[in-house]
């Protein structure tokens, strides 16, 4: 009864517009550090990944930054994450994870991440 009165409150908490706010332009909602990864075949060596959740109730463009230590970009991309969908992102290709995108880019060791949305209500994991 626990876990259907759990998952019965997940589901209305997505399916009701959240009081997000909507940015006037990409605002950073994550900075993250420690950011690895090798120019190799997908599915090989290492690779960074990020997870980012759209709760606002409406379309958010999200962007995933990568920096080098040095702070220069490494690469980016940017998508729409419709509302209730959570998106995977990696610097490339893994086995753990369905990445909806690749950031394009060069060796990253020890870079950070800056992730940026157009709504309040997008979660990356902290």
């Amino acid at each position: 009864m626990k876990i259907c009165l759990a998952a019965a409150a997940v589901a209305a908490a997505l399916a009701q517009p959240a009081s997000a706010i909507t940015f006037p332009s990409l605002t950073t909602i994550y900075v993250g550090s420690g950011v690895l990864s090798n120019s190799g075949p997908a599915d090989t060596g290492e690779a960074t990944t990020f997870h980012c959740t759209n709760v606002s109730g409406i379309t958010a463009t999200i962007r995933f930054l990568v920096l080098l230590n040095n702070g220069e970009t490494a690469g980016s991309v940017m998508l729409n994450v419709t509302h209730g969908t959570t998106e995977t992102v990696s610097t490339k290709g893994t086995l753990a994870f369905v990445e909806v995108a690749m950031i394009p880019g060069q060796d990253v060791k020890q870079g950070a991440v800056n992730i940026e949305s157009t709504q309040s209500g997008v979660f990356a994991p902290r």
